[in-house]
């Protein structure tokens, strides 16, 4: 007997092993799944909502299928590792279908996008249903096919079944950390995909030639020891199959709508890169785990489940009402989280405050939906049956509360207010259940039930009373603003499905914040951020429709008004921000909200220019931020092939890059990404500011000369149009010439001519996201000390290396410009310069730089140049400085505030 135990219990170890890696690939596969298909619908929170909500159907469905059917299936084991094979086999479908249909997406959207945006929500669910659901609905039997070859006597439903989720959710945890930290760093998502594949496909072999053995077919040892029960004897009370349903729907809405939840909470005090969250969905994982083996130790210590189960609702309603106080002190009021660390400490902060603040309340609320199966036992339904059908509840109710918490609650309600109202619904479910939820004394399967005792209700209501004092986080701030040392106020916050947007008035400006720490612009850098529309418009001959990629307060894309245009197409992600940018920055926006030229879009940018198939003379793309989540994929080749396609004859696309949140590691991987697709790319400097510079990349895909006469001529036509001294950038009394356009100050050099100075920096793609992984890590090293973003000096010998292999003289660029034209170009650079020197406090060594950009420029210069005009440059420099120091400190907050 002892022999015959040990076969057994080796057999359950490799099964349970196997399980183990089966939630580690199906969790990576999710991922790549998911990801992909961000790509093509776009990066809203709807198009995701469709995308999971697919996914979870397929995990239902087959949850509910194969739980059905597991009572007829002679050899589960067997069955199983068919599962995996039609895993396997639809995993590969996805990838023969996805190029079809993206293919094919295009002409649905272009046809369907504007008149009935319902209906492609729709099409996008859908298309998502036929990609994922297959591999899904295989994926949801495993579990209740497991549980029909595991448990052979009801009596070890309880005891078993809560230890196989919770292995299978570990190894779910396991595949989260891998898929953000280690594989597609390393394989990129195609080969991630693939080997998650492949793992799937070993389970399945070793399934099957395991399920051929004599270990594997044998009885489950509980058989012999299960409980006997005397006929006629009073037993616990237990729970009705509507009871063990609705428990179940419950269990799943609550734990999905807490983890949308959650993230958001985390998103206020982030970097929020992929590894943030990657990070808090591993500790929520992994309790999840914790909670199942919690939930079998308790199953085997055969206590009465309805009053447990009172216990554990309650305990998990307080735990989560307790978390938005806990995280409000934990990151004092908000603060940025690890401010000032590197990236190991930066991880181990965010980990540590993940743990204090999620384990607790995602721990109980684990044990919760496992135990409902030790509550299950004494049904009439087979192992497999009870297993699939609450597992396939508990999905369904998954995806209502992932949809609820995104699209209702937070509008609602609030993230504060949601939370509490959660920990309320759970708090409602044992008052209910310890006056109702138990059967009258009667004969269940020839066994007598009792009721629960009546004192149980105390318990929820004693609840309700904390939840609705000490516990009440309704009066929590949802934005951190700091009213003493920054003169900061909150005018309006929009929480919704995609982010929390703020408006935040600090002095005589205003701003717009995403998340409490990203700011996406403010009035204070007006002119600035009219320069990003300005400058590649000017370099265009004759631009009559225009794309911009991300709107912020509306002040860049408002100021393309100014120019001859037809049509200003504005597509930004968040519906939030265009509707509080109309209503707090009309007036700064130069019309762009009455202005029937314009079109305003609610939308993911890349996915519109990629799906519609207008064309456009310029497209701008706006400051993107590398490390945020989502944003190298606006840097990727593919984005650049899709905006190349966009360009009409003679059109060019400008990408600007903030190079204060930027090292030459990243830009050198953004610029050799970009002149992959781009033959011709010039490179412009945004301003004189070193320290916290902005360049734009401006590509075409034909060369094409600058005319310096249309320029100049077009320039003042704009600033006698505006009313403005400085439409296009500001003057300068170095500049004698008048046939000299002040933008040549800006040029930084020809790109395309200086591809050798790009040949060892990698290219970044959507397989191969490389800006996305090291963005994340310099913005920490650069926290810490360890790195510096590309400013000051090390800027500076960038622009003289980009000179030196693509001289001024030999440049195809600058071809119909004579040579003092040209020399604007060296003088613009020593203008930069002077500008780092002074602010270093040598003064001698600006008025130096700025005596050879005078030489340089006017033919008839002295040797030695007037100190009196010297000095006049030299404040004239200044001015411009303390005139843009604010937008410097504008752009700087949009790293962080702590």
């Amino acid at each position: 007997m002892s022999q015959m135990r040990d076969i057994r219990r080796g057999a359950m170890v490799a099964v349970f092993g196997l399980f183990f890696l089966s939630g580690f690939s199906a969790l990576v596969l999710q991922v790549v799944w998911m990801r992909e298909l961000s790509l093509l619908f776009g990066a809203t929170a709807q198009a995701a909502a469709a995308t999971l909500a697919a996914f979870f159907l397929g995990l239902a469905a087959g949850s509910a299928y194969w739980g059905r059917h597991s009572r007829r299936i002679a050899r589960p084991l067997r069955a199983y590792a068919l599962l995996e094979v039609g895993v396997v086999a639809a995993g590969l479908g996805y990838f023969l279908l996805a190029p079809a249909f993206t293919a094919q997406y295009g002409t649905l959207y272009s046809h369907v996008a504007e008149p009935a945006p319902g209906l492609l929500q729709a099409i996008k669910l859908l298309l998502a249903l036929v990609l994922l659901s297959p591999a899904a609905f295989f994926m949801g039997g495993t579990l209740p096919v497991l549980s029909a070859w595991l448990v052979r006597h009801p009596a070890a439903l309880g005891r078993l079944v809560p230890l196989l989720y919770g292995v299978n959710t570990a190894g779910a945890a396991i595949g989260a950390l891998s898929a953000a930290f280690l594989l597609p760093p390393l394989l990129g998502y195609d080969g991630s995909y693939l080997l998650a594949l492949t793992l799937a496909g070993g389970i399945a072999l070793t399934a099957w030639w395991l399920s051929g053995r004599r270990s594997a077919q044998v009885l489950d040892p509980v058989q012999e020891s299960a409980p006997r029960v005397t006929p006629g004897a009073v037993t616990e009370a237990v729970l009705s199959q509507a009871w063990l349903r609705g428990l179940a729907f419950l269990s799943g809405f609550v734990a999905l709508a807490l983890e949308v939840l959650w993230t958001r909470m985390f998103a206020q005090v982030l970097q929020n890169s992929v590894y943030s969250y990657a990070v808090i969905l591993v500790v929520f994982l992994l309790a999840l785990a914790a909670g199942s083996f919690v939930a079998g130790w308790l199953a085997r210590h055969r206590l009465p489940a309805p009053p447990t189960l009172v216990v554990l609702l309650c305990t998990a309603a307080l735990f989560v009402a307790l978390t938005p106080q806990l995280f409000f002190r934990l990151t004092d009021g908000l603060g940025y989280l690890g401010a000032g660390q590197d990236w190991g400490g930066y991880l181990r902060s965010l980990g540590w405050a993940a743990v204090v603040v999620l384990a607790g309340p995602t721990l109980v609320l684990g044990v919760v939906f496992p135990y409902l199966w030790r509550a299950a036992e004494v049904g009439a339904r087979s192992p497999g049956e009870q297993v699939g059908g609450l597992l396939a509840l508990n999905t369904l109710g998954a995806i209502a509360g992932s949809l609820a918490a995104g699209f209702l609650l937070l509008e609602w309600l609030g993230l504060w207010r949601s939370i509490q109202w959660l920990a309320g619904l759970y708090l409602a479910a044992p008052a209910l259940l310890a006056t109702r939820a138990a059967a009258p004394p009667a004969r269940v399967r020839g066994r007598r039930v009792q009721a629960p005792a009546p004192t149980m209700v105390l318990a929820p209501v004693l609840g309700f009373l904390l939840l609705l004092s000490a516990l009440d986080a309704g009066r929590l701030p949802v934005v951190r603003t700091d009213p003493l040392r920054r003169a900061e106020s909150l005018l309006e916050v929009r929480e919704g499905g995609a982010g929390t947007v703020a408006v935040v008035r600090r002095g005589e400006h205003l701003g717009i914040k995403v998340d409490n720490h990203y700011t996406l612009g403010s009035t204070r850098g007006h002119g600035l951020q009219q320069r990003q529309a300005h400058f590649p418009l000017l370099l265009h001959p004759a631009p009559k429709r225009v794309f911009f990629l991300g709107m912020g307060t509306g002040i860049t894309a408002g100021a393309a008004l100014a120019h001859p245009v037809e049509e200003v197409v504005v597509a930004e992600l968040l519906g939030d921000v265009i509707e509080l940018a109309a209503r707090y920055f009309r007036p700064y926006a130069n019309g762009l909200f009455e202005d029937p030229r314009v079109r305003l879009l609610a939308e993911d940018g890349r996915h519109h220019l990629s799906a519609a198939g207008a064309t456009y003379d310029v497209i701008v793309g706006d400051l993107f931020v590398p490390w945020k989540r989502g944003n190298a994929a606006l840097y990727s080749l593919e984005h650049f092939q899709h905006v190349a396609e966009r360009l009409a004859p003679g059109g060019l696309f400008a990408q600007w890059v903030p190079l204060y949140q930027v090292t030459e590691q990243e830009l050198g991987t953004i610029a050799r990404t970009f002149t992959e697709v781009f033959p011709d790319v010039t490179l412009w400097r945004g301003d004189f500011l070193p320290e916290g510079p902005i360049v734009a990349l401006v590509g075409r895909l034909h060369a094409q000369p600058l005319d310096a006469a249309a320029l100049l001529s077009r320039a003042q036509a704009l600033r006698a149009g505006t009313g403005s001294d400085d439409p296009g950038g500001p003057q300068h009394s170095v500049l004698p010439d008048p046939d000299t356009p002040p933008l040549l100050l800006y040029y930084a050099g020809n790109l395309g001519r200086a591809t050798g100075l790009l040949a060892d920096y990698p290219l970044n793609t959507d397989d191969r996201p490389r800006l996305q992984f090291s963005a994340a890590r310099a913005q920490r090293d650069e926290a810490a000390g360890r790195r510096g973003w590309l400013v000051g000096e090390p800027l500076i010998d960038l622009f003289r290396r980009l000179l030196a292999a693509a001289p001024i003289a030999d440049d195809p660029y600058l071809a119909h410009l004579g040579p003092k034209q040209r020399e604007a170009v060296s003088a613009g650079l020593d203008i930069f310069a002077a500008r780092l020197a002074d602010k270093r406090g040598d003064a001698a060594g600006a008025q130096a730089l700025l005596a050879r950009a005078t030489r340089a420029l006017a033919a008839d210069a002295p040797a030695e140049p007037d100190p009196a005009r010297l000095r006049r440059d030299l404040e004239a420099l200044r001015a411009e400085r303390d005139a843009a120091i604010e937008a410097l400190e504008q752009r700087i907050e949009r790293l962080q505030d702590g």
